[in-house]
């Protein structure tokens, strides 16, 4: 009987112990879980920029660049938006620009699809290289009757080219197209 009273003291005492350090863990995992939360929520510059151009397209962002868009290899010197769009008879799809005057990327995407090599020139395109694409992108477009392109097709997407690139020549680069000299 004297062994069992032993035993039972050193039982409790063991759980005592145990009590101690499960308390000790408890704390010890509260104390990074807190750490874990709060690092998680701390808002962070470039991804609060950033998601606040993925998220809210109507107010400008802060950041200096946007998004680069497909084909092109350098992001956009104007803001995105996304905008419905409406397709004319002649295939032609509009707006270039959304009602508070960013880039539509829904417009660009649809514009894109047809590869045009003119939205892959970049911010330093002259005005001659935007010709030379243009008319080989209205070239190619005749030749292929599944992209279902015209000069006013090409016409558009030298607007939104524009407005991406930020390009402002002197003349209007897109009227090879419309006076028929590629």
């Amino acid at each position: 009987m004297q062994t069992m009273g032993k035993l039972q003291r050193r039982s409790a005492g063991f759980t005592i112990v145990e009590v101690l350090v499960l308390l000790f863990v408890v704390i010890i995992l509260a104390t990074i879980s807190l750490l874990v939360i709060h690092a998680n929520t701390k808002p962070d510059k470039a991804s609060s920029s950033s998601s606040s151009t993925a998220t809210n397209k109507s107010a400008p962002s802060t950041n200096s660049s946007y998004a680069i868009l497909s084909p092109a290899t350098v992001p956009s010197k104007t803001p995105e938006c996304s905008q419905t769009l409406t397709y004319q008879s002649n295939g032609n799809s509009e707006p270039v620009k959304c009602a508070n005057g960013y880039l539509n990327t829904l417009e660009w995407n649809a514009l894109a699809a047809l590869e045009p090599k003119v939205m892959t020139l970049g911010y330093g395109a002259t005005e001659s290289q935007v010709q030379t694409d243009l008319c080989s992108d209205a070239s190619d477009s005749d030749s292929d009757a599944n992209t279902g392109s015209s000069n006013v097709i090409e016409d558009t997407t030298y607007q939104i080219s524009a407005l991406y690139y930020g390009w402002n020549f002197s003349s209007d680069p897109s009227v090879v197209l419309r006076n028929g000299t590629c």
